[in-house]
């Protein structure tokens, strides 16, 4: 019987230690994780993409460093990806696509989703 109960505890030990590495992953389905989950910004210059990229990394990652956006073009959208670090986390991508106004994004051209 004892054998069993530490057989259950060595499980459950071994469980939980593999539960907390797994809690600094980064979710690949996040939103920004790829282009399709990509964070959509509204700006009309380099400067307001800059400001609103770094607002939302702040938010959403604090800590982390955040190297300069680069601009990637697929087809008719542009994304703005950004590689970021912090200590003991793996790096990420985050991915933005960036529109020049609201109804740029909309394929009917109506200003509303």
């Amino acid at each position: 019987m004892n054998a069993i109960k530490l057989f259950v505890a060595v499980t459950l030990l071994g469980a939980a230690s593999v539960a907390g590495a797994q809690i600094n992953m980064p979710d690949p389905t996040a939103p920004g994780g790829s282009y399709q989950t990509a964070i959509r910004l509204v700006a009309t210059n380099e400067m307001m993409v800059d400001r609103q990229i770094k607002r939302w990394l702040r938010t959403h990652y604090p800590g982390w460093d955040a190297e300069p956006h680069e601009f990637t073009d697929l087809g008719n959208e542009r994304y703005a990806i950004v590689y970021i670090t912090a200590p003991n986390n793996p790096g990420r991508r985050i991915y933005f696509r960036v529109s020049k106004s609201q109804a740029e994004d909309n394929d009917d051209g109506s200003p509303f989703p």
